[in-house]
């Protein structure tokens, strides 16, 4: 079958990515990507900072106030096209020697293509999740905490809501398995990105980045079970929360099949989920496969 051409972006993208070695997929390389990608910022050097960036990169902000007036906890996105930021004048985290900047680096989880992580810089607190694009670790995502100035103390870590936020992730989960879109849906934020890695050609370890927004999800909710015929009763939720800081968690979830790395957000008194970076598990760590319908 003959697939669609890449996009020019897409096209460039990967060409850039082939110049560089293959990294490992180990927990100094995601280090490693990550302290980049800072020490990139702390200078100004915004080819730096988009190396290690992926140009579909979706970043996410909680803001409470927006043109001085309560915002109600506006989820905001920013692209890839933000980081140049951080070549102006007004990136206040500029320095002559980053390493006299603020880098704590926390990386939580490591699969076959996709990391979990979270760093702590001069003026915010990152989580993110990152994809080895091409041989090359790449950030994908991040929930977002901006410091009220550069050098602040960080929200310390506060894991009384861990509760609320597993219930959250079983919610979404058991949605998938009862053929429930609409309850999928309701655990996750308007402006959800669901991000999945994706095999699209023989031979290529990761060449497709697959993006599922807000509708979407109740599609795909009405549709997965359908296919696997997954018994809810016994099928695996298991649910892991890395770290809850100021209104913001991350967390993973094994299903049956799958993964799935998670940002939440609180709005309100609700935790959403406002990010996702979903990719299969091996068939080694499949479970509870029950026979699907299409083969009787």
């Amino acid at each position: 079958m003959r697939l669609p051409a890449l996009s020019l972006v897409a096209a460039l993208c990967l060409t850039t990515a082939t110049a560089h070695a293959d990294e490992p997929n180990t927990e100094a390389a995601v280090e490693n990507a990550i302290r980049e990608y800072v020490h990139a910022k702390y200078t100004g050097d915004v080819t730096g900072v988009k190396s290690r960036a992926h140009h579909g990169i979706a970043r996410a902000v909680v803001e409470h106030t927006y043109w001085g007036k309560p915002s109600d906890d506006w989820v905001r996105r920013f692209s890839q096209d933000h980081l140049a930021f951080y070549g102006t004048s007004y990136n206040d985290v500029l320095r002559d020697d980053p390493s006299t900047g603020r880098i704590d680096i926390q990386v939580y989880d490591l699969e076959q293509r996709t990391a979990a992580a979270r760093v702590i810089m001069e003026d915010v607190v990152d989580f993110m999740h990152l994809v080895r694009w091409n041989g090359r670790w790449m950030i994908a995502d991040s929930a977002v905490i901006v410091l009220e100035e550069a050098g602040a103390d960080p929200p310390s870590v506060d894991m009384s809501e861990q509760a609320a936020i597993e219930s959250v992730v079983r919610d979404y989960a058991m949605g998938f398995y009862e053929v429930d879109g609409a309850k999928v849906q309701n655990t996750c934020h308007s402006s959800l990105s669901k991000r999945a890695v994706a095999d699209r050609r023989e031979g290529v370890d990761f060449d497709v980045f697959d993006f599922i927004d807000h509708a979407q999800i109740a599609l795909l909710g009405n549709t997965f079970n359908t296919y696997w015929n997954f018994d809810p009763a016994e099928a695996r939720v298991a649910v892991e929360v890395y770290e809850i800081r100021d209104g913001i968690a991350a967390a993973k979830l094994t299903g049956t099949v799958w993964f799935d790395y998670f940002h939440l957000a609180k709005i309100g008194d609700t935790w959403k989920i406002v990010n996702i970076m979903f990719e299969s598990l091996p068939q080694d760590r499949w479970v509870n496969l029950p026979p699907r319908p299409d083969q009787g």
